[in-house]
């Protein structure tokens, strides 16, 4: 038997890395059997990857390797870490980005390079994404050691806090970065926060000149035996299914853009960052916030993803897609429901015009209750039937329509509250119509007199259209009634004018009969 020792230098491969900061070496054997023994100095935290060496106390042993030429360990030993800082500003549209890199004490190469780069790609990222920096406070980038063999994996230490691995290439650090977009409240699906990150990166990298780690579709396939429905993807699936993970949920990004292109992708994220719901019209120019990027009313799920796409580019084939890659079953078997109900949905959109969809209907479909969608549908579908009706009595009324149906139908659909409405309304139409048409009637001799000087009805009716078309019910109701009330007592006061005017005339000839027989008495005594 013999020893071997050699010396390690530090060079810049990431795998051999000899630094006050890291130390990173492999460790290996070699003839037909052999034992390896690897000796850390105090002070130094270690971690073994690929082959396993057991710590007996400080002192890491593999036991007995029976065939040296397929035995390999990594060996990282970290030590209480000093950090060194630079800062710099980066300006954005939506802002500036306060950035600070922090890296090993021994490592500033490191950080004047990730300087460097954030300074290109944090524009370049807002440019892709179409959304404003969200970040208020300042981005800390910290240098860190491997997590896993990704590389993507590098968790944040806090929400303002992106770690990075000093071994990872310029490409993973665009991705890490994206997430300042790309956080688990603006996306809650992992497999959409990180196809999108590897996606954006591609794109910025490829203007920056960034070699891309992988083809995604190639390293998919190649990891296949650990293939999940993406939308179970999880913190734990193992190395495996990580490298499944990261290079599938890329592919299948990448693919999406391919069908319906990347404005409507960058439509879709800014109707989140917006918090519009999927089914509110794709009509509706998206205005996203800053405080919208950073935390929307509802973050992206996989169903939300699809609806959303859907809503903005119609029919791309995409819910085959995701049947075959991103849901489990039981999601997977409500696409043929889902399909039946989009298309009832879009039947209603037409009938309504621009009342759109009511807010219930929309919830309903967002929650991907489609048994409660169809039969909201089916109502609102009915009641607008009845609108349409209506809306023809009041245009051969000449009445406007107020805003209040459409608020009714936009809160309530079809339920009993819009029902009540249009009964109201309904009410009105019916007692104005039959108002009106007393008014325009022949009126009799007596009722035009009893009209002549007074309160004209027509008048009041003119009061009333204007208050329905206000949406005052009540107040183009007691117009309406005291119209009503005018043309009841025509006839009465027409009456009471004319034996008014008889008694006068009989009076008056009374008195001109009187008159004349003094004035005849008067010429005769003369």
């Amino acid at each position: 038997t013999f020893e071997l020792t050699y010396r390690l230098p530090d060079t810049d491969d990431p795998r051999l890395r000899v630094r006050p900061s890291v130390v990173v070496f492999p460790a290996w054997s070699f003839g037909t059997e052999g034992t390896v023994r690897v000796s850390v100095p105090d002070g130094y935290e270690v971690r073994v990857d690929g082959d396993p060496l057991t710590d007996e106390d400080g002192t890491y042993v593999s036991g007995d390797i029976e065939d040296p030429s397929q035995w390999l360990a990594l060996v990282t030993a970290l030590r209480p870490v000093e950090y060194m800082d630079i800062d710099t500003t980066v300006p954005l549209s939506g802002g500036t980005a306060d950035l600070r890199v922090r890296a090993f004490a021994d490592d500033t190469a490191w950080a004047e390079g990730i300087r460097d780069l954030f300074v290109d790609a944090l524009p370049l990222l807002e440019e892709e994404l179409g959304l404003p920096y969200p970040l208020i406070g300042q981005l800390v980038v910290t240098e860190s050691v491997p997590a896993d063999a990704s590389g993507f994996g590098e968790g944040a230490a806090g929400g303002t806090e992106i770690l990075i691995a000093y071994d990872q290439p310029p490409f993973t650090a665009v991705h890490q970065v994206s997430h300042v977009w790309l956080s688990p409240r603006f996306a809650d699906a992992r497999w959409i926060r990180e196809g999108l990150a590897s996606a954006v990166a591609a794109r910025v990298g490829a203007e920056l000149g960034l070699e891309a780690p992988f083809d995604p579709a190639e390293e998919a396939a190649r990891h296949a035996d650990a293939a999940f429905p993406l939308d179970e993807w999880s913190a734990d699936a193992g190395p495996a299914g990580e490298s499944f993970g990261y290079a599938a949920s890329w592919a299948l990004i990448d693919e999406i853009e391919e069908r319906v292109g990347p404005d409507a992708m960058r439509r879709v994220l800014r109707r989140v960052a917006a918090s519009m719901g999927p089914y509110q019209s794709a009509s509706i120019e998206p205005e996203p916030t800053v405080e919208g990027v950073g935390a929307p009313a509802a973050p992206l799920t996989s169903r939300s993803f699809l609806d959303h796409l859907e809503t903005v580019t119609g029919d791309a084939g995409l819910p085959d897609l995701f049947a075959e890659r991103v849901f489990d079953a039981e999601d997977a078997a409500l696409l043929p429901e889902r399909a039946a109900a989009r298309q009832a949905v879009d039947r209603l959109a037409a009938a309504a015009g621009s009342w759109g969809t009511p807010d219930p209907l929309r919830g309903a479909m967002t929650a991907w209750s489609f048994a409660e969608a169809r039969e909201q549908t089916d109502d609102a579908t009915e009641w607008l039937a009845r609108r349409d009706r209506l809306a023809a009595q009041m245009q051969l009324a000449g009445l406007s329509p107020s805003d209040r149906l459409q608020q009714a139908y936009r809160a309530y659909g079809g339920g009993p509250e819009s029902d009540a409405q249009l009964e109201a309304h309904q009410a009105v139409v019916e007692t104005y119509v039959t108002t009106a048409d007393r008014i325009n009637a022949e009126r009799s001799f007596v009722e035009r007199i009893g009209l002549l000087g007074g309160p004209d009805p027509s008048r009041e009716l003119a009061l009333a259209n204007g208050r329905f078309a206000s949406g005052d019910l009540r107040g183009s109701l007691d117009a309406i009634t005291e119209a009503q009330r005018i043309l009841a007592a025509a006839e009465t006061g027409g009456i009471v004018r004319l034996v008014s005017a008889a008694i006068v005339v009989v009076l008056l000839l009374g008195l001109a009969v009187v008159l004349f027989r003094r004035r005849a008495a008067y010429t005769q005594r003369r």
